[in-house]
């Protein structure tokens, strides 16, 4: 009996270790001279270059054009766009954005990717806006994710937003052919939300640990760890005053009351759509458990919905399509890139940006504590898998 609870002992205290092992390899505690946490840190940034975007835009289009001549080609794009009306909610506006998406990806192949690069980068507005951008953030400092002492700490530095007006501004001033302004806008507002999805990306791997680990395990009294919960969602808010203000006045309760309050409505979604799946599994987060659905096994997502006019919950990863969530989004990239070269009107355009980026930006960014779920247990293929399907260049994952 004593040796099966030492056993026992020994394995929760490699439970622990692993647990505290992942934490201390992503996020550094910042202190101060008194010793106490002023800033959550995340340990890999990557230094700001517009090059890695660029250089897997090309790629992926190039990749893309000499994919469309596969026998089979035309028959997956058909699928994907059937499976995109499958789960919409039928209305005129889906239906025009996913026709959209169709015809901007049939287009693809008429773009000449090397001469229209040659193109956005021959003015100067790319040079420009990147090193305006990597000025804007040394101001912000990607590294911190939280503070536990400023509730207005990311507010007075929300600076890039100017740099991307600007930018776009300027752009409109240097190039006069259309489909190429169109693919420089979308550049510089695409580089701007993936560098800064570096931050949310390890905020909600963070709220994984926080949630799951106490908090003086990780090096933090329970004011600290409020705190963090309070700056994480204090980051998100924008320039909205009387939100930062709110926040301000309720510093310590903030945070916290804000993450278990999606908490309970995730839990309460996953009680009412329990009959939806044939099997309902593990809990793998605050967001995200196993499931059976359509008698295939996936990963679902509580608290995002597929798609902007869908009400089905996203999913996350597909155990036998395990290349299925990386190649939706890989289209509805290359859909949205392909916009600009298309003759259609800007509110279109604006409609379909919106309906793409539902698809992926916020499930890909929620995907932070999916890969804390997966380091904290040890699964290196399930992280690989997710970091794959990430595609943002500016995310690393060591």
């Amino acid at each position: 009996m004593v040796r099966w609870l030492i056993v026992a002992g020994m394995l929760l205290s490699f439970s622990c270790f692993a647990q505290l092992n992942g934490f201390k390899k992503h996020f550094k505690l910042d202190k101060n001279s008194s010793g106490d946490v002023t800033y959550i840190q995340m340990n890999m940034v990557s230094s700001f270059s517009l090059r890695p975007y660029l250089e897997q835009v090309k790629q992926d289009l190039k990749s893309e054009i000499r994919r469309m001549q596969q026998k089979g080609y035309d028959a997956e794009i058909e699928a994907f766009i059937e499976e995109l009306e499958e789960s919409s909610d039928k209305s005129q506006e889906s239906q025009e954005s996913i026709w959209a998406v169709r015809d901007s990806l049939k287009n693809l192949k008429n773009i000449k990717v090397d001469e229209v690069f040659t193109q956005v980068e021959s003015r100067g507005v790319l040079g420009k806006f990147e090193e305006e951008l990597k000025k804007a953030l040394k101001v912000l400092d990607l590294r911190v994710i939280a503070s536990t002492e400023d509730p207005r700490y990311f507010f007075k530095r929300n600076v890039t937003y100017e740099v991307v007006t600007r930018a776009l501004n300027f752009a409109k001033e240097r190039f006069d052919n259309i489909p190429v302004l169109n693919l420089v806008s979308t550049i510089i507002v695409q580089v701007h939300e993936q560098v800064l999805e570096q931050r949310l990306f390890y905020q909600n791997m963070l709220l994984h640990y926080l949630d799951q680990v106490p908090e003086a395990e990780l090096g933090l009294t329970k004011a600290q760890a409020d705190h963090i919960f309070s700056s994480i969602y204090e980051s998100r808010i924008g320039l909205n005053i009387l939100e930062s203000n709110r926040i301000a006045e309720n510093w310590d309760s903030y945070g916290w009351s804000t993450f278990y309050g999606a908490v309970r409505q995730g839990n309460n979604r996953l009680r009412r759509s329990s009959g939806d799946f044939e099997e309902v599994g593990q809990r793998l987060s605050y967001s995200f458990f196993k499931a059976v659905e359509d008698g295939e096994k996936v990963i679902k997502n509580l608290m995002i919905n597929k798609h902007s006019f869908s009400s089905q919950m996203a999913t996350a990863y597909y155990y036998e399509k395990p290349d299925k969530v990386r190649r939706f989004r890989s289209l509805l990239n290359l859909g949205q890139l392909g916009l600009g070269f298309l003759p259609i009107p800007g509110w279109l355009k604006n409609q379909v940006d919106n309906f793409i980026e539902s698809y992926y930006v916020e499930q890909r960014r929620s995907e932070g504590a999916l890969m804390a779920y997966f380091d904290m247990t040890g699964d290196q293929n399930m992280r690989r898998e997710i970091k794959r399907q990430l595609i943002n260049p500016y995310i690393l994952i060591e």
